[in-house]
């Protein structure tokens, strides 16, 4: 059994798609904050947060009825969501005004949701740093 397989390999699979999911917001972030005063620009974010949770749930979830199929192609009643389909996705929020312009940008708001992401994205190195530190020393034994 290799050391990358089970659940090290997943929380590094999760993390660098956490990652790649804050490097893709910090961009949305950044052009949110330079179209601040374009009239009706509409805010955009990154939806991938809650999917990435509901997909790890459901990996836990066991349904109370289980029925069984006859055919393969029968359709299950309870399918878990593979953590590894989940994809950051730009969304853009219409139903929110904050200007007379039309334009839904708070620029308190896109500075503070930058920090956040910016911290966000740090711890996640951190720690992948220190799982692959693990790694490294554990080869090396």
């Amino acid at each position: 059994m290799s050391i990358f397989q089970g659940s090290t390999a997943k929380m590094l699979d999760v993390m660098h798609m956490s990652m790649n999911a804050s490097t893709m917001r910090n961009s949305v972030i950044n052009n949110n904050i330079a179209n601040v005063t374009t009239p009706n620009y509409k805010r955009q974010d990154i939806t991938f947060q809650s999917q990435l949770k509901r997909a790890l749930a459901s990996e836990e979830y066991e349904p109370e009825i289980e029925l069984k199929t006859t055919d393969e192609r029968h359709i299950p009643t309870y399918r878990p969501i593979d953590y590894r389909t989940v994809k950051a996705n730009k969304i853009t929020e219409y139903n929110t005004y904050q200007n007379n312009n039309g334009n839904s940008v708070d620029i308190d708001t896109e500075m503070l949701e930058s920090a956040k992401n910016t911290m966000y994205y740090n711890t996640l190195a951190q720690r992948m740093t220190k799982e692959y530190s693990k790694l490294k020393y554990l080869l090396k034994s």
